[in-house]
């Protein structure tokens, strides 16, 4: 088959988009009063993108290509195969939330699907146009998402800020990728490299602006310092199940595509951009901290404690390109779970428009939500990176390709900040486990599609801190493939 017209790469995406659309339609057509089915469909249409993932997955080489916009290598598929996992696990979770919040409805689903599928270009592309595209895609539907409980003015107020930030976050890509145009002559991220490599009195200064934008756009992506601004509000004001799929899904996907981007394209401009990435993980890891630290709220503690993680992924990025991008992969695996877990816990307690948010609405938890707790306990230690937890061995990798790119500073600070966050994580599980409650229970029973979520959940951050081998070895193939 011509490359040029090779549709594999596309297949997964094609199929939760028209997921989408069925969904939209079953919601039109369902008689007045009576529930569409929408999480059945959308869990047919992403287990049928997993399938298709799957049968992708155990190709090697440099994959099928798209008219070289999207390509299916091992990189893009495994980063595929996680979103669509993140989006599985997310809607099991956003079922009873959305009936205890009178929300459900398609148009949730839709909007969830048609977000993944910008998710799924964005780690599949090859060029700076798709790569847009990809991210508005993302973008504009997690707008609506933000914004979907209608009868609070926090949603709104989140998907607006949500909106502002994200225009930012447009204007500084475009203006990097033009200025990138116009040093190489093209938008390919292979052309792109090779236009720098083949400069040999070095880069020029319009590609080092245009370096710094990309590197602008994206920071407003994974909610570093400083372009984090309202990410705290957008966490604290979107529905939790909604909140829980962002803070999973958007920094899966736009890591990978930095990873691509600036490990692939801007790799012979690195001496440039890593002592950049390094102040920035440094102000991240210590501001996002210092955040979570004030913080009663707990979705606004766990908001802060993002972009603090974000902070811990960039420290691996001044390593060297076959430890860093493996060792980052390994802790998305595991920072989503955590992060499914966390804020689904959390949404899982809805009942009648309510919701646990204060840090006193968790006090004696364990004596009401025995297994509820201890889920959330797991998460709250894998965040910290608490050995025998997956956050612990992704931290170690994370910091260990830091030292090995010779910032070990860099590291250390990774590692005293680590330490501070054990306060205000342990500090839930205190209020959960040494705290009587101080009203009668007001919260819901877990119900059976997010108590089998947030199992997953568990087994996923115990499995791959106990035994990580698998997960390390998949990581690195899918990395190197970049090579």
């Amino acid at each position: 088959m011509n490359a040029a017209l090779d549709l594999r790469p596309a297949i997964p995406a094609l199929i939760v988009a028209l997921t989408g659309l069925v969904v939209l339609l079953a919601q039109a057509f369902t008689p007045k009063g009576k529930p569409a089915p929408s999480l059945g469909l959308s869990l047919a249409g992403l287990f049928a993108a997993l399938v298709s993932l799957w049968l992708m997955a155990g190709g090697s080489g440099p994959g099928a290509n798209l008219g070289d916009s999207l390509v299916a290598d091992r990189f893009a598929v495994a980063f595929q195969l996680l979103l669509v996992v993140v989006a599985i696990l997310a809607a099991l979770l956003s079922a009873p939330y959305l009936r205890a919040v009178g929300l459900d409805r398609g148009e949730h689903y839709a909007l969830m699907l048609f977000s993944l599928v910008g998710m799924m270009g964005l780690v599949s592309a090859t060029e700076l146009v798709s790569l847009f595209v990809a991210l508005e895609i993302m973008s504009i539907a997690l707008y609506g998402l933000a914004g979907l409980r209608r009868d609070r003015p926090e949603s709104q107020e989140a998907a607006l800020k949500y909106f502002i930030t994200g225009a930012f976050s447009s204007a500084f890509l475009l203006y990097g990728v033009a200025l990138l145009y116009g040093v190489s002559g093209s938008t390919r991220l292979d052309r792109i490299s090779q236009a720098l490599v083949s400069r040999p009195e070095g880069p020029s200064s319009l590609a080092l602006l245009g370096v710094g934008f990309l590197l602008v756009g994206f920071g407003f992506k994974i909610a570093s310092v400083p372009f984090h601004m309202w990410a705290p509000d957008v966490y604290e004001g979107a529905p939790t199940n909604v909140t829980a799929f962002m803070a999973a899904g958007v920094k899966v996907a736009a890591f990978g595509a930095l990873l691509r981007v600036f490990g692939h394209a801007l790799f012979p401009l690195a001496d440039a951009w890593q002592p950049a990435v390094a102040a920035l993980a440094v102000v991240t890891m210590v501001l996002g901290n210092l955040g979570a630290l004030l913080q009663t709220n707990v979705k606004r503690m766990l908001a802060y404690s993002s972009v603090a993680h974000a902070g811990y992924v960039l420290t691996a990025l001044v390593g060297p390109w076959e430890v860093a991008a493996p060792a980052i992969l390994f802790y998305l695996v595991g920072y989503a779970a955590v992060s499914l877990g966390g804020f689904g816990a959390l949404a899982a307690l809805a009942k009648e428009g309510r919701e646990p948010l204060a840090l006193t609405d968790l006090h004696g938890l364990s004596a009401r939500r025995p297994a509820l707790a201890a889920a959330l306990t797991v998460c709250l230690i894998s965040l910290t990176g608490v050995p025998v937890s997956a956050g612990f061995i992704g931290k170690f990798y994370l910091f260990g390709a830091a030292v090995r790119g010779g910032y070990v500073s860099l590291a250390l600070v990774g590692v005293v900040m680590s330490v501070v966050s054990a306060y205000y994580y342990l500090g839930v599980v205190v209020s959960m486990y040494m705290h009587e409650p101080r009203t009668e229970d007001p919260w819901a029973r877990v119900a059976p599609s997010a108590a089998l979520a947030l199992a997953v959940v568990v087994l996923a951050v115990l499995g791959f801190g106990i035994l990580p081998g698998p997960l390390v070895n998949w990581a690195r193939a899918a990395a190197l493939s970049l090579l």
